[in-house]
């Protein structure tokens, strides 16, 4: 094995590296090395090419700077010769001609900013200056102007500060025309700030700095100002310079006392024919490392991006090394793969349960593998004997389908052969088998000469697939087919009676009272109920009939071919509902326990016309729920009449939401009088203009209103209109006091956000709460108490008042009106009809009025429709009464005008 003969090779070749690797390393290595060299000569080159090319731009500034201060200087000289020409003894100008003549000169020259002239006593005889003389009485320069013997000699004095930080310059000369000392002199003192403007202009970078300075150390002028480096002695390299006797240019690179390095050139100034008694060198000086900041990234640069080209390089050699090994690698690898290949497929095939076949097609001849052989309970020896013909194993009903897949693969139309089909085994039975192959040989012409494919046996998963279709189609309770496969059958049955012209019929039943079954026994009880029930319904049908289970407790029977006529299939479905439901009603045994269920059954006849599914089911449901209405355990066939009443709730329940959209309702509002007869109140009742149908009175549409959930959007307009008639009344001192009455449903009281709704309704409508009445009805008491009496509470806070309407017809209790803070009672109206003629009628009505009195309410009649019922009221102490003896319910404006209460009607 390799890992134990490696220890014993010798070291040397061990760690010997293979040439090939070698020589690429060396190439690398010597490549790396030259490129290197030669991207260092061209940065420095580079570098050297920067400070030479800044250097040289720096030598013109000082040239020019140079020339600029020549041209003024001389003007300076021309200036002083004029002066002292003017100041001659026997010179025809008096003292203010020569006062004028120093201030003309002073004003030609921009450079100058004061001309003075001096005695032999060393005082000043005459000036032109903007600061004043005593300014320029500098002692010192004044007392040394006795050496002043050279007439074409011009001095320069050193900077003095007049003011701190301000430096100025005296150039002066002798007042005599030839030589002679003692004579005085004039004298011009040198703007600093001109200088200083007329050399800024040489600055082409932010660290730059000029200076101007003689051959004894002293600095005269320094650009950009700086008070302090004007005080400084003479650097060494300005020493340097002057006593080098060479070059009038030299370049310098040194480092400041802050140890910034910086290139300086400095260049002596040519003062032909100026006569200055001190040579003067121009420096400019700025930053080495800006010169070279533009040179610093162009070698950073290049540095990275030399190192990442050769950092690529090298990962890209060792990547190429890696890939060479691992190729050998493979290659070492393959044969050992190759041998094992053989044992990977057998081990693949039988861990796949796959068994080869090879077709030679010329010859005739299948040949299967011993697992083909022995999937069909055959050997590979009866093979070999002819024994075994294949193609006759395959079941009869898939062979044409078998071989139409076969015969379109050989024919080139598929890429591969693929078949699902049934072959005999040797015990007899059937398996199922999927076969897959190519064909891998053909003629020139394209005939197949040779297939070859597997076969593998699909029984398990035919059988799992089946299982699945079965779930899919059955419930898995109690093993009926279920609501798809019902709704499948449903769509065959239907198209079957159109076609056929015959009659069938569905049963809907359903088990009456299973929930309670299911809540007292348990539900495994409930779903053992279920299983008998289901056996039940398949002992009375016949096997071409279907019996499904919809869910929970509903079934369905589906019934077909039950003739040609109505009457005879309305007689057969009659007789099998009544089948089913002595069946079912009959006791069921459940562990020892007797139970009785019975089922409630609806019929719906189907082929004289035609259905839908849903229609079918729906009017089935219809039938079964008035099967339920009539007491349960019968049967009920549906009456197209069910329909009607269904398809007019929905009809209604539409025309409600188009009149709420459109406004189509209106109030109308009945009387209440006193015992008078005088009006004290009115009820507001609503009414809808119906497009068709014209007025409709609220019983016809409040029931579905409510069943819709429109009652409470219709019971917020009612009283958005009442209280708008309220704030229009009261404008009216004759109706003014008027209270208004609103009937409030159940649905509307107890939802959500009904007492903020009715603040912001009386807020907005300005009406009076105090005139605000809801009437509320007793079935309404029933709710929770508690929450009642807190919504009743809050809405009296506001003023408004309730009033208990139809007293004595709902589940009337004393506790209640106790509990409850009510304002008013309404007599019912069947207590006032008939009290004149029924004694117990009478008798109530004289109980709730002693009752109202005595718990402090008002009362008020309903229904009064004669002045006896008006009379005998009055004398049991009734005084509120409303009716028809008085008024029908009317607009708004009709009531105004019958009770003469001015026209105080809300416009519409």
């Amino acid at each position: 094995m390799a890992g134990m003969e490696e220890p014993n090779m010798p070291e040397q070749s061990q760690l010997r590296l293979p040439r090939r690797r070698l020589t690429e390393w060396i190439l690398f290595a010597a490549g790396l090395l030259s490129s290197g060299a030669i991207l260092v000569y061209m940065i420095l080159t580079e570098r050297a090419s920067a400070i030479d090319g800044d250097a040289a731009r720096m030598r013109a500034q000082a040239l020019v700077i140079d020339q600029a201060l020549h041209r003024q200087l001389a003007g300076v000289r021309s200036a002083l010769d004029s002066a002292r020409q003017a100041l001659q003894p026997g010179s025809a100008c008096d003292a203010a001609c020569r006062h004028t003549l120093l201030q003309s000169l002073r004003r030609s020259m921009p450079g100058v900013r004061a001309l003075l002239s001096i005695g032999p006593d060393g005082r000043i005889a005459l000036s032109d200056d903007d600061i004043g003389d005593h300014r320029l009485d500098d002692r010192r320069y004044l007392d040394g102007l006795h050496h002043l013997c050279n007439a074409r000699t011009m001095t320069v004095s050193d900077p003095f500060e007049n003011a701190p930080g301000e430096f100025n310059i005296k150039v002066s000369m002798s007042r005599g025309l030839d030589n002679g000392c003692g004579r005085g002199a004039v004298s011009a003192i040198l703007n600093p700030d001109y200088f200083d403007a007329v050399m800024r202009s040489a600055l082409y970078a932010p660290d730059m700095y000029i200076a101007i300075a003689d051959a004894g150390g002293q600095r005269l002028l320094y650009v950009p100002p700086d008070p302090a480096m004007m005080r400084r002695g003479l650097p060494d390299r300005l020493v340097g310079h002057h006593q080098s006797g060479g070059e009038p240019v030299s370049v310098t690179r040194d480092r400041r006392d802050d140890g910034v390095e910086q290139l300086v050139v400095q260049r002596s100034m040519t003062l032909d024919g100026l006569q200055i008694d001190r040579e003067l060198v121009i420096a400019l000086g700025r930053d080495a490392s800006e010169v070279t900041r533009a040179w610093r990234r162009l070698a950073l640069t290049c540095g990275i991006g030399g190192a990442a080209f050769w950092l690529t390089c090298c990962a890209g050699l060792l990547m190429a090394q890696a890939r060479r090994r691992s190729l050998r690698a493979l290659e070492r690898a393959a044969e050992l793969d190759r041998i094992e290949a053989a044992e990977r497929v057998e081990l693949a095939l039988n861990g796949a349960s796959l068994a080869l076949w090879d077709w030679d097609l010329a010859g005739g001849r299948l040949q299967v593998d011993a697992r083909g052989c022995a999937m069909l309970g055959y050997t590979m020896p009866e093979q070999e004997q002819g024994r075994i013909d294949w193609s006759a194993l395959v079941h009869p009903e898939d062979a044409d389908a078998f071989l139409g897949e076969l015969e379109r693969h050989q024919a080139g139309l598929t890429p591969s052969f693929e078949a699902e089909f049934r072959m005999r085994h040797r015990a007899g039975h059937w398996i199922w088998i999927q076969s897959r192959g190519k064909v891998v040989a053909r003629t020139a012409d394209g005939a197949a000469l040779r297939m070859v494919g597997t076969r593998t046996d699909i029984s398990a998963r035919r059988q799992a697939e089946a299982e699945i279709a079965h779930l899919a189609f059955y419930d898995g309770l109690t093993k009926l087919p279920n609501r798809r496969l019902l709704m499948d059958r449903l769509s065959h049955a239907l198209a079957k009676a159109e076609r056929a012209g015959e009659f069938g019929a569905v049963l809907f039943v359903d088990l009456d009272n299973f929930k309670t079954l299911n809540d007292t026994l348990g539900h495994d009880m409930g779903d053992r109920l279920l299983e008998m029930v289901a056996f039940r319904l398949q002992l009375v049908t016949r096997e071409a009939d279907t019996v499904a289970r919809l869910g929970g407790d509903e079934f369905v029977v589906l019934l077909e071919d039950l003739g040609k006529s109505a009457v005879t299939a309305s007689a057969t479905a009659e007789i099998v509902a009544q089948k089913v439901l002595d069946t079912l009603s009959m006791p069921y045994q459940l562990d020892g326990h007797e139970l009785r269920s019975t089922p409630s059954i609806g019929v719906v006849l189907f082929g004289d016309v035609h259905h839908t599914i849903g229609d079918l089911l729906r009017q089935a449901d219809m039938a079964m729920y008035e099967a339920k209405a009539a007491g349960r355990a019968t049967f009920r066939f549906f009456d197209p009449g069910m329909q009607a009443a269904v398809d007019a709730a929905t009809r209604l329940e539409a025309d409600l939401r188009q009149a709420l959209a459109a406004r189509q309702f209106a109030l109308h509002y009945q009387p209440v009088v006193d015992a008078d007869g005088s009006l004290v109140g009115v009820e507001a009742l609503i009414r809808w203009h119906h497009p068709q149908h014209g007025l409709v009175s609220p019983a016809a549409f409040i029931g579905q209103a409510e069943k819709a959930g429109l009652i409470v959007a219709i019971g917020d307009w009612v009283l958005e209109e009442a209280c708008a008639q309220l704030a229009a009344w009261a404008a009216h001192p004759a109706a003014a006091r008027l209270s208004v009455a609103v009937n409030v449903s159940a649905g509307q009281f107890h939802g959500s956000g009904f007492v903020d709704r009715v603040r912001a309704i009386l807020e907005r409508s300005g009406a009076d709460p105090r005139l605000l009445k809801f009437e509320l009805t007793e079935s309404m008491l029933l709710h929770d108490a508690e929450d009642m009496a807190g919504r009743i509470g809050a809405l009296r806070a506001c003023g408004i008042g309730f009033a208990l309407d139809d007293f004595g017809t709902g589940y009337s209790s004393l506790n209640y009106l106790r509990r409850l803070p009510l304002d008013q009672l309404k007599i019912d109206q069947s207590f006032v009809r008939d009290m004149l003629a029924s004694p117990s009628a009478a008798g109530i009505v004289q109980a709730i009025v002693h009752l109202a009195d005595s718990l402090g309410l008002d009362l008020v009649a309903e229904g009064v429709e004669s002045a006896e019922q008006w009379r005998h009221l009055r004398d049991l102490g009734c005084e509120r009464f409303q009716g028809f003896l008085f008024a029908a319910p009317m607009p708004a404006a009709e009531l105004m005008h019958r009770y003469h209460l001015g026209a105080a009607v809300r416009a519409a």
